[in-house]
């Protein structure tokens, strides 16, 4: 007996009645912050639907992947210094990855399952570029697969994995906005053949519920997450977390980076003092975000530092000031506004995970806690910064 074919009127309507309930998450009257913060969550869903919808109905046919990035992705904290690709790829095949390395300062491959937020995540492998083998020119040519590599096979071109589905997902972090260039990679299924132009019924059903557990569900879990740090009191403080600690794999964190995060918040006349000594690493970054556990605006406002992007003292320590207004100090972290949010560093491939103090002091204490040799910037200056880290953002997105 062939497949009954869905109702596509009532998919539909359930789809649009699922989507109703971002409503319900987002005016959450237990949710802390304001109704602007209320207007970002909205935001929020809509950035979550076009994520989904780009990276599902547009790209996610696992003999056809298309290893495409979204902007922006504002989800998890997501790394104003990233730009973040993946596909949806079926191990019990075999897929090619060609392309130019580029030379951002961090490109990591990540092969891992991925039912966000209702399992833990599985990861199957987890590859820095640096370690493929590649021409002069920077180009790579890898194949992952269920299979065993040939025995002619160049040693590092070849990894055999799990016959399982699961996402590629790519990192790629930028240390210098205006010089570093993106790889430029493409994945393809090995022997696929005959591109589905349309769309079945069935396929258009998933893709359906795929959108909206990305606007709905993933938007509470992030929000519930973010709460977590206020229930435990982990409010300008990261004082709950220890030196080297391990990244939590089941999360996604990659093995090669140290995360830590906390909760921010500020009355007006407020600012924290941010400071840690910087280890020897590959790539450092501190963000800040809001009540949604997204990245607050870093196109066109100071919100993230990098350590080329920041000034670090010369007693080896990073100090910033976190508040609204400028304070005219170098390593100033825009809140943009927001009242209160997430705050989230990374340490890349470092010789150990220092982590950062935070000081809740007065707007007018600000300079008595900062040393004499801090880096001062005048308002032409903050105008020129803030030019160029617009122009750089955009030419990473090719905007």
């Amino acid at each position: 007996m062939a497949d009954r074919q869905p109702d596509l009127r009532a998919e539909w309507q359930a789809f649009c009645d699922r989507l109703a309930r971002a409503g319900d998450v987002v005016l959450d009257p237990d949710q802390p912050g304001e109704d602007s913060d209320r207007v970002e969550g909205f935001r929020h869903v809509l950035r979550s639907l076009y994520r989904a919808i780009g990276s599902g109905i547009e790209g996610g046919d696992v003999d056809f992947p298309e290893l495409a990035w979204v902007h922006p992705s504002k989800i998890g904290q997501d790394n104003p210094d990233a730009l973040y690709q993946a596909a949806r790829v079926d191990l019990t095949n075999t897929y090619r990855l060609t392309g130019n390395l580029g030379s951002a300062c961090y490109v990591g491959i990540t092969l891992m399952t991925f039912d966000f937020g209702r399992a833990p995540i599985e990861q199957l492998l987890t590859v820095n570029t640096q370690s493929l083998p590649s021409d002069a020119a920077g180009n790579i040519d890898v194949v992952f697969s269920p299979e065993d590599p040939p025995p002619d096979r160049p040693d590092g071109t070849w990894f055999t994995l799990p016959p399982r589905t699961c996402r590629f997902f790519v990192r790629q972090f930028f240390a210098d906005w205006e010089v570093e260039e993106p790889a430029r990679l493409h994945l393809e299924r090995v022997g696929a053949t005959d591109p589905a132009s349309r769309m079945s019924p069935g396929r258009l059903v998933g893709h359906l519920h795929g959108i909206t557990r990305e606007a709905v569900e993933l938007t509470a879990f992030w929000r519930d997450f973010g709460r977590a740090h206020l229930d435990a009191d982990q409010v300008n403080s990261f004082d709950h977390l220890v030196a080297d600690r391990e990244p939590d794999l089941t999360m996604g964190a990659s093995p090669e980076q140290v995360y830590g995060q906390c909760w921010w918040r500020l009355q007006p006349d407020q600012a924290l003092v941010y400071e840690v000594e910087v280890p020897e690493c590959a790539y450092w970054g501190v963000q800040l975000g809001d009540v949604w556990y997204q990245s607050l605006d870093w196109v066109n406002r100071q919100s993230s530092l990098n350590g080329h992007q920041a000034v670090v003292d010369p007693d080896g320590v990073f100090r910033a000031v976190i508040c609204e207004p400028d304070p005219g100090v170098a390593n100033w972290l825009d809140t943009t506004g927001a009242t209160q949010g997430c705050i989230t560093y990374r340490w890349n491939q470092a010789d150990h995970a220092p982590v950062p103090s935070l000081t809740l002091v007065g707007l007018d204490e600000v300079d008595d806690h900062l040393p004499a040799f801090t880096t001062r910037v005048d308002t032409e200056e903050r105008a020129e910064t803030l030019r160029s880290r617009r122009s750089a953002a955009l030419r990473r997105f090719l905007r």
